[in-house]
């Protein structure tokens, strides 16, 4: 018994390496070839621009994707129709939706109280939540369904939340050097705060739901209120006191609802049991 621990202990060591190492390795060998192609003055004009979002997408955008499947399949024999399952899947719909609302309130209330609206129309809401699907949503397949739940099996969930912010946005940082990416304008140290604040929220989400799902319709709303709907000025200069204590808050907030509603839907088990 403690042999087979072992080995299932190392095993998931080796998969989390291996996922992080898949995830680094498409994104910025991706977005090394956009910056190699504006270096060359390739992407210009209405197709130019067409051609950076394309390449962003189907490059660092999905390749947390691409990294959660090689090692799922690897690791679990999951073929693509069982990993699509994955994805999609919904355990209980009511108690997701309900998870979802909650969190999505949280994080636009972090957003409006310290950032401007846009004056947008409301039904772009609507317009723009499908593009930050593809836009940073489908990230979710890898960051919380694979390297979270990891993280978790060593880690309390605080630290392996606020870990995988840090490893999220360090994984953004050839961003920095494409032009034309809301990155470019950003300070690096005010979008790690978000990336751990947004980041506990979606490990949130997913824990209490296993809903990968879940996780990319959240990541696609705070990517549609934070610079979509509303401005990111907290986002271009160091933070401001304002800022981390909003931020703080926020990830406080995130870490004691995964901790009530765990533990409350934890008691009917042990009742069960018992």
């Amino acid at each position: 018994m403690i042999m087979r621990k072992s080995a299932s202990a190392k095993s998931g060591v080796k998969m989390l390496w291996e996922y992080l190492a898949y995830a680094f390795a498409f994104a910025w060998g991706a977005e090394l070839l956009i910056i190699a192609a504006y270096r060359l003055g390739l992407p210009s004009g209405g197709f130019g621009s067409f051609l950076h979002y394309t390449l962003i997408i189907i490059g660092p955008g999905l390749s947390p994707a691409y990294a959660a499947f090689i090692i799922q399949k690897k690791y679990e024999a999951v073929t693509f129709r069982d990993f699509c399952g994955r994805i999609l899947f919904t355990g209980n719909l009511r108690k997701t939706a309900a998870v979802a609302a909650v969190f999505a309130c949280i994080q636009f209330a972090a957003c409006a109280a310290q950032e401007s609206y846009r004056g947008n129309p409301a039904w772009d809401w609507l317009v723009y939540i499908p593009l930050m699907i593809l836009g940073g949503g489908l990230e979710e397949i890898g960051w919380r369904g694979v390297l979270q739940p990891q993280l978790e099996k060593r880690l309390p969930f605080l630290i392996a939340a606020v870990m995988e912010g840090v490893l999220w946005s360090v994984w953004h940082l050839p961003l920095w050097l494409i032009p034309n990416t809301a990155q470019s304008t950003f300070n690096f140290l005010a979008f790690m705060l978000y990336t751990v604040a947004l980041g506990c929220t979606l490990a949130a989400v997913y824990g209490l739901t296993k809903s990968i799902w879940a996780s990319i319709l959240i990541h696609a709303w705070g990517n549609t209120t934070l610079g979509g709907m509303y401005t990111f000025t907290s986002l271009i200069k160091l933070p401001s006191a304002k800022t981390i204590v909003i931020c703080a808050v926020w990830i406080m907030l995130a870490a004691v609802i995964f901790k009530v509603c765990r533990g409350n839907s934890a008691q009917p088990e042990q009742r069960k049991t018992s």
